[in-house]
């Protein structure tokens, strides 16, 4: 991250905090409607962070392939006869400039030692030692999809002490486990057709084991974020980047999706760089636009005239210097801005929201400042929209124009 899109992103805290002041001014329900969207922003962006994720599971049961294929980008080495990973340590793997950090963890039950140098007698108590440093988001526990029913068992029992020594060492309130079925493209018949109904009855059947023994332990089964995933990991890069025609991957999108849903607000802007998956992107994306609209809105709304147009204007930047940050690119406030005047959005813009917003007020004298704070956040949304459609969908900039100037005539 460059030091002007760092700073670009990080001054939001010095606005949230003027524009904080500015709304105790109003009534308290929509003061601290405002007050909880402008937190939940700060959390977003000003505190964001480095997501981290653990990831369990057996010898050979795919953790460092399923990286990869969360990443996309060949981030770990792939050990293909003895185990591969080594000490458990907290991996900071980057590839341009996203960043994500790592827990890749030696196999549950290894009768050998790893390639990799490890100091810990077991896996257990390299575990240890890692989490005495850091607390992991999200905790992956990986089982074959050809071994599910194999002593499952003890790995469970491996995971139940894991997890009891994340909340003893963590000072956290919860962190997920995500169950995940590796490897399903070996399942009979042994090719990467998932449409295949033969095939797809011996996934759910495998999904369905592991559900049956997770279902048995009383402590995981409550800490779950989600029924077994059946995927597939498998893919090829050429010159460290996916090949399109061999990219074999399945249920990794979705896989990308749950751990989303489960980490703190504060790593998602993060992770969503990471996982590079447009459906998340766009998820988190318009997350990020309700909110920004939310907090126009209550500016729009205050009985200051024109003193909302630089805050307005000041917060549409903002989001969309952040859609732009979630689809992975570098980019400062001054890239921005010359965004928004290629929409046609400036404070020109923001003055005619607010001129046609007193010239409605004019037709319903009792709604005042609430049609400006209307007027505000419907706009803001068709900008967070215009900024998803050319970011995030990597729509052409003509193409997005008409289509934001089409919904801003609508508006007013």
């Amino acid at each position: 991250m460059t030091s002007d899109e760092r700073d670009s992103l990080d001054g939001l805290g010095s606005i949230a905090q003027k524009l904080n002041e500015m709304l105790d001014a109003l009534p308290g329900p929509v003061k601290n409607a405002a007050k909880k969207e402008i937190r939940e922003l700060v959390s977003l962006v000003g505190d964001r962070r480095r997501p981290r994720v653990m990831v369990i599971g057996r010898r050979g049961a795919g953790k460092s392939s399923l990286i990869n294929a969360l990443c996309g980008a060949p981030m770990r080495p792939v050990g293909a006869v003895s185990p591969q990973t080594g000490e458990a340590t907290w991996e900071t793997l980057g590839f341009g400039n996203r960043q994500i950090e790592i827990l890749d963890t030696r196999g549950a039950q290894e009768a050998s030692k790893p390639v990799e140098t490890d100091a810990a007698d077991s896996a257990f108590d390299s575990i240890r030692l890692a989490l005495s440093k850091k607390c992991p988001d999200v905790i992956l526990f990986l089982a074959k999809a050809k071994e599910v029913g194999a002593a499952v068992d003890a790995d469970l029992g491996f995971l139940d002490e894991i997890h009891r020594l994340v909340v003893s060492m963590g000072d956290v309130d919860e962190v997920k486990i995500v169950p995940v079925v590796t490897q399903c493209d070996e399942l009979d018949p042994s090719d990467l057709d998932f449409s295949d109904p033969d095939k797809m009855k011996h996934v759910q059947e495998a999904c369905a084991v592991l559900d049956r023994h997770l279902r048995s332990r009383p402590y995981v089964q409550p800490h779950l974020a989600s029924s077994a995933l059946p995927t597939s990991a498998k893919m090829f890069f050429h010159d460290e980047q996916i090949n399109p025609r061999r990219d074999y991957r399945w249920n990794i999108d979705k896989l990308s999706e749950i751990i989303m849903d489960v980490i703190p607000n504060e790593t998602r802007l993060e992770y969503v760089r990471v996982a590079q998956f447009q459906k998340i992107q766009t998820k988190l994306a318009r997350k990020i636009v309700t909110v920004h609209a939310g907090i126009c809105g209550a500016v729009g709304s205050t009985p200051i005239p024109l003193a909302d147009l630089p805050i307005i204007t000041g917060f549409q930047l903002s989001m969309v210097m952040a859609i732009a940050y979630i689809s992975g690119r570098e980019i400062s406030r001054k890239t921005a801005s010359e965004f928004l005047v290629a929409m046609g959005v400036n404070v020109g813009v923001g003055a005619i929201f607010r001129e046609s917003a007193r010239a409605l007020a004019k037709l319903i004298p009792a709604a005042g400042n609430v049609v400006s704070g209307f007027v505000a956040a419907t706009g803001t949304k068709a900008v967070g929209e215009a900024a998803i459609l050319y970011f995030i969908n990597q729509s052409s900039g003509g193409d997005v124009k008409r289509q934001l100037q089409a919904k801003l005539k609508e508006i007013i």
